[in-house]
């Protein structure tokens, strides 16, 4: 017998069963769709402005967005490559320059490693460590591990190109439908107008300002990185710098990854003050610039304290992987907005209800 109260509930349940049964089919491409997500969001303004640009014709204007888009970064990840390439080759031929000059690769880092183990002998005994014959041993492993990875890399790298290509496919649907799926998503929600404008607006704000910060701080400290390699005279420092800024994504550590083992190599090579610059700058300009500029860029759209922001940032990370760099800082802000309302919410319902006399 039909019941008003049990098919709601009924239709509640199997939502919620065929949800998850949906999620974990899909999960194969939730990085696609959250990259797809944070782009669209980024990239919306240049929408709007090319949909205006189009007279309000969706199709044409989510076409040229997403080409738009496309071209945005193909083009300049094409001249990045290509001069890293260049600097690649560089440092290839530097070390095989200075690994020629000690007699062959393998003695090159042995040679590298003697020193390394004579500084830090000072304080320990290591005279009983057969260091020749452990990064032979090394090397030959490295050597077979690299021929082994060969299939596993052009494999990694087919699936970047299919996941970019699906990226950009709900790019353009995002451009030309993500409108009209709000909306509809906001409807059978029971939050009011405002309410729902306002979460929305903060998952907005959030997502933009993170890839903000995410971007400055990897530019700026990639910049700074390759300035402290080019003052000391190493190769390479576009590439370095580069690799930085990459690297710069990686909570905790980030560019340390480049700079430490850089400013460690001039060391144990003779260059000591110069391996102590790169230490030193790395320390006190590349890692603190962070604490700068993040905030600056951050500021006034994300009102959450640096340290809530930071656990949900490394939360993030450890939950989803890069991904968690976007949904750490997206779910703590929805969580202050929703306990907001929530208490507006109880403020409103207390200020109606009727007091006793």
């Amino acid at each position: 017998m039909y019941n008003k109260k049990t098919t709601l509930w009924f239709l509640g349940i199997l939502t919620l069963i065929v949800l998850v049964v949906a999620f974990f089919i899909t999960m194969p491409f939730l990085y696609p769709v959250a990259a797809a997500i944070v782009l669209a969001v980024v990239f919306n303004p240049v929408h709007d402005y090319i949909l205006k640009w189009t007279k309000h014709k969706p199709g044409l204007a989510s076409l040229l967005s997403t080409l738009t888009l496309l071209l945005a970064f193909v083009v300049p990840a094409i001249i990045v490559i290509s001069l890293a390439t260049d600097e690649g080759l560089v440092a290839a031929q530097y070390l095989t320059r200075r690994s020629a000059a000690e007699g062959g690769f393998t003695l090159f880092l042995t040679t590298m490693a003697e020193r390394t183990l004579k500084f830090v002998g000072h304080w320990i005994d290591l005279s009983k460590y057969d260091v020749h014959g452990t990064i032979t041993s090394h090397v030959q492993q490295a050597g077979v591990w690299l021929l082994g990875s060969g299939a596993s890399i052009l494999a990694g790298f087919a699936s970047l190109i299919v996941s970019s290509a699906i990226t950009l496919v709900i790019v353009f649907f995002l451009f030309r439908d993500g409108r009209e799926w709000v909306h509809r998503g906001v409807a059978v929600t029971p939050l009011s107008p405002d309410q729902a404008r306002r979460l929305l607006s903060n998952i907005s704000d959030t997502i933009v300002a993170n890839v903000y910060g995410i971007v400055s701080v990897g530019a700026v400290q990639g910049i700074l990185t390759g300035i402290a390699i080019a003052i000391v005279g190493l190769p390479s420092s576009l590439l370095l710098g580069l690799c930085a800024a990459i690297a710069s994504v990686i909570p905790l550590v980030g560019p340390s990854l480049i700079w430490i083992p850089a400013g460690l190599y001039l060391i144990f090579t003779g260059a000591m003050w110069k391996g102590i610059f790169v230490l030193l700058w790395g320390a006190v300009v590349v890692s603190t610039v962070d604490n700068i500029i993040r905030p600056w860029v951050v500021s006034g759209k994300v009102e959450l304290h640096p340290l809530v922001l930071l656990f949900f940032i490394l939360a993030g990370v450890k939950a989803f992987g890069f991904l968690g760099l976007f949904l750490g800082p997206v779910i703590a802000s929805v969580l202050t907005v929703l306990f907001q309302m929530f208490r507006q919410e109880l403020l409103q319902n207390a200020e109606k209800s009727p007091t006793l006399p």
